[in-house]
């Protein structure tokens, strides 16, 4: 139905309302614009964002009002995104402590230790820290300054152990990744 509706859409130019289960607010609706169609993916201009993106059809389907979604059930309740790194922490400690972690926090600055067996803390594992600015270090001639001192466009920083630290503008999915890397890395394996 959803292939008929997109492929409709692209011969007559006109845009479609649909439900997406993917990207960055999966289940959201979106007004696109399709302009082509290849390999179960559909390249479509989104009309409330401006962008030029490209959307998987299996994971959408067609906005009928009154209607309630057929894939709503066929996809995972994405977890839940909190608003500070103190709400999060409240929700996600305990979890995090039967992984085997021991959590530290100061600030927006969160890391996740391993003890050595006498129960002395390791240095950190995983870490998620909020970083607002940036800037460059120059080296002129005598000494290294500190210059172009600029706000970051991707703040949010995850780092784990021999892991690629990543960065992000939306502080809900680096809680997605520091939680992804916490039970990846997790002391207990089993949890």
């Amino acid at each position: 139905m959803i292939l008929e509706a997109l492929l409709k859409a692209v011969e007559s130019d006109e845009s479609l309302r649909v439900r997406y289960f993917g990207g960055s607010s999966p289940g959201s609706e979106r007004e696109l614009m399709p302009l082509s169609i290849k390999d179960g993916k559909v390249r479509a201009r989104c009309l409330s964002s401006g962008e030029t993106k490209t959307f998987f059809i299996e994971k959408m389907e067609p906005v009928i009002d009154g209607v309630p979604s057929t894939l709503a059930a066929s996809f995972p309740t994405p977890e839940s995104v909190y608003a500070s790194v103190e709400e999060f922490l409240n929700h996600k400690t305990a979890a995090l402590q039967e992984m085997g972690w021991v959590v530290k926090h100061e600030g927006e600055f969160v890391t996740l230790h391993r003890t050595f067996k006498n129960g002395k803390i390791r240095t950190s594992d995983v870490s998620l820290q909020y970083e607002e600015m940036t800037f460059d270090l120059i080296f002129d001639g005598d000494q290294v300054i500190e210059a172009n001192h600029r706000k970051r466009s991707r703040p949010w920083i995850v780092g784990g152990k021999k892991q690629t630290t990543k960065t992000f503008g939306d502080f809900g999915k680096a809680q997605q990744a520091f939680l992804a890397f916490a039970k990846s890395l997790a002391p207990n394996q089993a949890a």
